[in-house]
């Protein structure tokens, strides 16, 4: 073995040792119906530092917070030691500066932030009692005009999973995220390969989907995506139909595009999640079923066929009659399930946490919801955030309330 991979070895040895020095486990995969889920949404933007992962897990813990979505994937990047793929840039921001983009060298996409991000978050979590599950972005490659600065990124190295038109051309970079190719088996080969290289070496209690979906924000009119030879030959062998651009061919192209979509939903649960027992798999889904649906998301199939745990529709709203009519909509579409729903509650749209605690009144259980997000009621590194007197205020206005309602 040469001596670069023998170290790599050694070090994610012991960086999976590090996750499992405290380790938690919920000892079945099922996840039970009465437990208490009180989740945070912790984004790969809120932490630089060892200090900075100790000091959210502290800050969770004060919350009540059961269960945190840590955030260690966004655009085909790991916020973790990978052999997969390179680091996430935004690790390397200045924690002085953090609104600033990062401008890693390529010493330091080589070396990394010097401490492993996750089997921290998982160790320092665990301590307090607090189960935490690896939130990944599923389809984004890449976001933003400029290409990624590490050329071991799947971006550059993989252009066959690129999102590919009619013409075989990509999808252009933009401000919006660029996508993997949904359909194909290698993008499917990788994204689980990834997924069973987090749960093989950390010790986290869960894996959290994001983005699995089919993500066409900035779409071109009139471009059919993904339309590139591949693709539609594959189509056609799978279905035994002939593709053409008709209205009823391009719903039963869609169609297939969305259960190409739940193949890969059910790999991760077959492959990675069911050869580990105590494990959860959950999923950030639209707000209602039927916008799912229009999105190539099915997760109310998801939920009746058992291939996750947890359905969590970001019902971000400061509309609570909107908030309680989309929580019926999707207990509604999960039938038996639907002790599967656990509300994400966007207490970022809500002028203060008194608003926050009507909505998790509202939901099937008070003890069962999921907050987005962290910033929204800590001090954080988030290069978005308000840092003035009064973005202090506002924070402690949505905090305050939660805390005096904390439940144990």
């Amino acid at each position: 073995m040469p001596i670069v991979r023998l170290l790599f070895a050694l070090l994610t040895t012991l960086t999976a040792c590090t996750g499992c020095a405290t380790g938690f486990s919920t000892g079945v995969h099922r996840e039970s119906a009465d437990r208490a889920f009180r989740g945070m949404w912790v984004t790969r933007w809120d932490y630089i530092t060892r200090d900075d992962v100790r000091e959210i897990m502290d800050n969770c813990e004060r919350l009540g917070v059961t269960d945190v979505i840590w955030q260690v994937r966004g655009q085909a990047d790991a916020y973790y030691p990978s052999p997969l793929e390179p680091w996430g840039e935004h690790i390397f921001r200045d924690p002085n500066n953090p609104g600033a983009d990062p401008s890693p060298t390529p010493e330091q996409l080589r070396r990394g932030p010097g401490y492993d991000p996750l089997a921290l978050a998982v160790s320092e979590a665990h301590a307090r009692g607090m189960r935490l599950h690896a939130w990944v972005n599923v389809m984004p490659l890449w976001k933003g005009t400029t290409p990624p600065a590490d050329p071991a990124h799947p971006w550059r190295t993989r252009p066959d999973l690129r999102l590919k038109d009619s013409g075989g051309q990509d999808q252009p970079l933009s401000d919006h995220y660029v996508i993997l190719n949904p359909a194909l088996d290698d993008s499917h080969d990788h994204i689980v390969a990834v997924m069973d290289d987090i749960t093989s070496r950390y010790n986290v209690d869960g894996l959290h989907l994001d983005y699995i979906r089919f993500v066409s924000e900035l779409h071109e009119e009139g471009k059919l995506y993904p339309g590139d030879a591949a693709t539609i030959a594959l189509f056609e062998s799978q279905t035994g139909e002939i593709f053409t651009r008709t209205e009823d061919g391009m719903k039963q192209y869609r169609a297939w595009v969305r259960d190409r979509i739940t193949t890969l939903v059910r790999r991760i649960h077959d492959e990675v999640i069911m050869q580990r027992p105590g494990r959860l798999l959950t999923a950030a889904v639209w707000r209602r079923p039927d916008l799912a649906q229009d999105y190539l998301q099915d997760a109310e199939r998801w939920l009746r066929q058992g291939l996750i745990d947890l359905a969590m529709p970001m019902i971000y709203t400061d509309k609570d009659e909107q908030f309680r009519d989309d929580v019926s909509a999707w207990l509604a579409a999960a039938g038996s399930q639907r002790a599967r729903i656990v509300p994400g509650i966007g207490s970022y749209k809500h002028p203060s946490g008194e608003q926050t605690l009507r909505q998790i009144g509202a939901s099937p259980s008070k003890d069962r919801h999921v907050l987005f997000a962290y910033s929204t009621y800590f001090e954080s590194r988030a290069p978005d955030l308000d840092r003035s007197e009064i973005g202090r205020r506002l924070r402690a206005a949505h905090r305050d309330p939660l805390l005096r309602n904390r439940r144990p």
